[in-house]
């Protein structure tokens, strides 16, 4: 900060300082951004006409003041440390959606070059020295174009699948249609990523630096376990199922809900439901590319197929509600499967462009 500014800066600092003594304790880190946000007002108010500069900038200081406070006191409504850092990331996420209309994998880095994968597959790693890799190759850097992003995003369209080993040893299976924005290294404090779509998370356990799983809709906390999180957004309700483990839930709504393994939670909204136990395996057979399937009707697994392989299924309206109960085996071909289908469901299936139409074994069946 420049010499003439002398003034401002005791003024902020004291401003910390207050914070600081308050009960509840703030991280370096979170005091530095907001700081960060103070300096950055008061050159942008140094810059204006001399006769006008300090009256503007003692104003940028005391709307600094009051933004500092604001962000603090926020920090201080959440349930947990580091809720500020968690928001930073939840709030980036949004402001940076990734258009995943290119069929193909794609993996941003900051100041790196973006990563575009053309196979079904990746595998990423992040390395304790901060080097990630995908599929074994090294992400070249772009020192003439450097970024200011801070954390790291990976896209995975329909018919596409990626897992992500963290530093810590955490494993992350990204399941088709979905994004996880995540840091190259993890802060001293928290261990947090955004996701949105459908992940699975082996989390390695760390009882003093806690796990956090951010979505717009809501938080998942844990220190070591396992669990399947689902949530695309499509007007349907998110899922959460415990593997094993122990994790939280909580939502804006200030609701927390505590799980044990094989439960579920879903949430709408702002609602969350109370943990009910249900058998694990068909939410979390996707993993090793299975689709399990108890009591299920035909609309539901042919969803799931749209997902798993990106492809649009049209099914006549006697076809829906059929209940099936099985295993489909997700392999590449997808004719492979819908064969699968056809032998143990009164259905048959022709492909017309880019649409598949299920029609029930016997009706002549005309598209829709």
């Amino acid at each position: 900060m420049t010499p003439r500014n002398t003034d401002i800066s005791r003024l902020l600092y004291g401003v910390v300082d207050i914070f600081r003594k308050r009960e509840k304790e703030f991280s370096i880190s979170e005091i530095d951004r907001a700081w960060d946000d103070c300096e950055q007002r008061i050159k942008r108010a140094a810059s204006r006409k001399a006769m006008r500069r300090r009256i503007s900038i003692w104003s940028g200081a005391a709307a600094a003041a009051v933004i500092l406070m604001l962000w603090l006191d926020g920090a201080d409504l959440a349930d947990t440390p580091g809720m500020t850092a968690i928001q930073d990331i939840t709030t980036y996420a949004l402001n940076t959606e990734s258009v995943m209309t290119s069929g193909h994998i794609i993996n941003m880095v900051p100041g790196c070059d973006t990563t575009v994968v053309d196979h079904n597959r990746a595998s990423i790693s992040c390395l304790a020295n901060g080097t990630v890799l995908v599929n074994g190759r090294p992400v070249s850097g772009a020192a003439d174009n450097p970024s200011a992003d801070i954390y790291c995003q990976l896209a995975v369209p329909k018919g596409r699948r990626a897992e992500i080993e963290f530093a810590d040893g955490t494993r992350l299976w990204a399941n088709s249609g979905s994004r996880v924005v995540y840091p190259k290294e993890f802060s001293e404090d928290t261990r947090e990523i955004y996701v949105s779509g459908e992940v699975y998370l082996d989390v390695a356990p760390d009882k003093n630096h806690p796990f956090i799983v951010r979505n717009k809709d809501f938080n998942v906390t844990v220190l070591g376990t396992s669990f399947n999180i689902m949530a695309y957004g499509n007007g349907t309700p998110s899922q959460v199922v415990l593997v094993s483990g122990k994790i939280d839930v909580d939502n804006s709504s200030d609701r927390t809900v505590t799980m044990s393994p094989g439960q579920l939670v879903d949430i709408t909204g702002t609602a969350i439901s109370s943990p009910r136990s249900v058998d694990v395996t068909p939410y979390v057979s996707w993993k090793d590319y299975m689709l399990v399937y108890r009591d299920k009707s035909l609309a539901d697994v042919f969803s799931r197929l749209n997902i798993c392989y990106g492809r649009e299924f049209v099914l006549s309206s006697d076809v829906t509600d059929i209940k099936v109960t099985g295993k489909l085996y997700l392999k590449d071909d997808i004719e492979d499967v819908l064969h699968a289908i056809a032998f143990s469901a009164p259905v048959r299936y022709e492909e017309r462009g880019d649409s598949i139409y299920v029609f029930r074994t016997g009706c002549a069946g005309t598209a829709p």
